[in-house]
């Protein structure tokens, strides 16, 4: 009997490490230097958390509602935020602040926005922790503790999903927590505890929360038992039998929806004023960006969208980006795992476990295309579900080997070099992450051609390098006289530069606003991000400056993210025409035209200069 306690003792010890190793492989990548750079949307989630902040201080319960998406547990990260690092600042709130006053309130506390954004990402970094923390416990329950951990190294250096889990933004957060909600889920239908089955409920409700994409988990979880259900029929089952599984089947789906229900309720107090008009509104906005695509133009696969409308003709935008974003580890782990479950090579418990997490891969990658708007993180919750399912594959590929070589040579019957690919393996995974920090989001697969290929097929840059382009000019001489012009988003340069910066003119700005060109070229500078040349705007600047050096450009990972120019010519020699911007045939635009200024006459031969660009080569 101590012999069995001592071994269970040192398991216990042994699985103990193992928790406290993965929370801190899971904290490292994401908790370090929060403060290096913004990306485009944070400055706005930034605002609604001070917003959010200033609601609650105030009671007003109905201003706590920020955003449609809805962004509760972003902004309850960012008020946390403003508690550890400016708990006064409700003394002078408003909670309808716009970004631009927000920022002037901000100046006069003496306080500056990157501090409190990298506060808040500390705590999303920490919701996000512990979800996945929880998750582990659950993974380890359905798949065991090798396939588990494992799994959850994947993850915790996935370079895509370790990107969006350190920002004060949405995605990362709703994957974690709907990893969790499947992954307790499916505990669930394995051993029916209830309290398997109220962490569920209550990960889904912060999913809700978080994002209006978390709504999928309903489905997919009524998926799940029905397919329990049809798992235990058998022919010649009484209807009494039959009715007491579907019986127990709507109670189990109907207990999960009021706990995830009540959640949202309890944590969003907007909820407590019109419950109906808050929900009438998250329901509109999903539906709505689903159907109108982006306000701008859009570039993939070599082509510019003007509209911005990625309709059903882009099917496989998800899939390619897919591919794009993941490792090469995880693909072939992928591979393992569909093999595993073709040849039947899986035990049957964990057959089931890995075959849910598979099939939500795929049914949330058909949810989203389904969209008009897409962007490659929309996909992010399947990113540490497949990661988890990779492992697997890992896992039961070491495994045949191992059974492979021993019934060839005995001698390796006592030994665990098996475990050596899979190690090498994480250590792969752990560097291809480090690589790239703290820039996860330039990472692009090397086995599609990474940064050489990649400028040709995604839209590159979420405002990384702006942030050192700023630290460029900052050590300029008269920093504080200088003025510069920068990118549509003023937070990825502004909130690092110390003189004065405004944002490039656009298009339509430089034909027709005579004094904007004036100002713009009485500045002193000007950086061009990666985005504007993908997309060409403004195009007439670009075609000037196609014709310039640049003092100095800005690389990332093999990819020149920055170009940094300064103002010392006049447009006088770019042409001037009317704007049309038409693409015709999804190949060339036409981007304007010319026409003499005087007078035309009737018969008279008028010659008319037009301005072609090409959109993608032709075949």
């Amino acid at each position: 009997m101590k012999i069995v306690d001592a071994h269970r003792w040192r398991g216990t010890g042994r699985e103990l490490l193992i928790c406290l190793a993965l929370l801190v492989a899971l904290w490292v990548p994401r908790g370090l230097e929060l403060d290096r750079f913004v990306t485009v949307d944070e400055r706005l989630w930034l605002v609604r958390s001070a917003n959010f902040y200033c609601a609650l201080s105030e009671g007003d319960l109905e201003a706590t509602f920020q955003s449609e998406h809805p962004g509760v547990t972003t902004m309850y990260a960012g008020m946390l935020g403003f508690l550890w690092q400016a708990p006064t600042y409700r003394e002078d709130c408003v909670s309808t602040l716009e970004p631009g006053a927000f920022e002037e309130l901000l100046q006069q506390q003496g306080r500056t926005p990157v501090s409190l954004l990298a506060a808040g990402r500390f705590f999303v970094v920490l919701e996000v922790v512990l979800a996945l923390g929880v998750a582990f416990l659950y993974a380890r329950r359905l798949l065991g503790l090798l396939p588990s951990t494992v799994g959850f190294l994947l993850i915790a250096f996935d370079p895509f999903f370790v990107a969006h889990t350190r920002l004060l933004h949405l995605d990362g957060l709703l994957s974690s927590f709907m990893l969790l909600s499947v992954l307790a889920f499916l505990s669930y239908l394995q051993d029916r505890r209830l309290r398997d089955l109220i962490v569920s409920g209550v990960a889904a409700g912060l999913s809700w929360l978080t994002k209006s994409p978390g709504l999928f988990l309903f489905p997919f979880m009524g998926l799940l038992l029905v397919w329990e259900l049809a798992k235990g029929f058998k022919p010649g089952d009484r209807v009494s039998v039959i009715f007491k599984a579907a019986r127990q089947a709507f109670l189990s789906i109907s207990g999960w929806l009021a706990v995830g229900s009540f959640t949202v309720l309890l944590l969003w107090p907007a909820m407590w004023t019109d419950p109906i008009d808050v929900l009438g509104k998250i329901f509109y906005k999903a539906t709505h960006d689903a159907q109108v695509g982006h306000k701008f133009p859009i570039f993939f696969n070599g082509v510019v969208i003007p509209n911005g409308r990625l309709g059903n003709e882009f099917f496989y935008f998800y899939p390619l980006t897919y591919l794009w974003r993941i490792t090469p580890w995880v693909l072939l782990g992928l591979l393992f795992v569909l093999l595993g479950l073709l040849w039947l090579r899986l035990p049957s418990r964990k057959r089931q476990a890995v075959s849910a997490l598979v099939v939500f891969g795929i049914l949330f990658t058909v949810m989203v295309s389904l969209g008009t708007k897409k962007f490659d993180r929309y996909m992010l919750p399947i990113y540490p579900v497949l990661d988890l399912a990779a492992a697997a594959g890992w896992v039961l590929a070491a495994r045949w080997l191992r059974d492979l070589m021993i019934a060839r040579y005995d001698w390796v019957r006592l030994s665990k070099w098996w475990l050596l690919p899979l190690s090498l393996m994480g250590m792969a995974q752990m560097a291809m992450a480090f690589s790239t920090f703290p820039y996860y989001l330039s990472y692009y697969n090397p086995l599609m051609g990474g940064a050489a290929k990649v400028p040709d097929v995604m839209m590159i840059g979420w405002g990384e390098g702006l942030d050192q382009a700023a630290r460029y000019l900052n050590a300029k001489p008269d920093v504080g006289d200088l003025q510069v012009f920068s990118w549509s988003d003023p937070a990825c340069f502004s909130y690092f530069f110390t003189g004065m910066s405004k944002d490039t003119p656009t298009e339509d700005e430089f034909i027709l606003d005579p004094e904007i060109v004036d100002e713009f070229f009485d500045a002193d500078y000007l950086s061009v991000y990666i985005q504007q040349q993908q997309i060409r705007l403004p195009a007439q600047l670009l075609d000037y400056l196609a014709l310039q050096t640049p003092e100095h450009s800005i690389w990332i990972d093999g990819l020149e993210y920055v170009r940094i120019y300064k103002l010392d010519e006049d447009l006088s020699a770019a042409p001037t025409y009317e704007n049309v911007n038409a693409l015709l045939g999804q190949m060339i635009y036409l981007e304007g035209y010319d026409l003499p200024e005087h007078e035309f006459s009737p018969g008279e031969v008028v010659s008319i200069d037009l301005s072609w660009r090409v959109a993608r080569a032709p075949g």
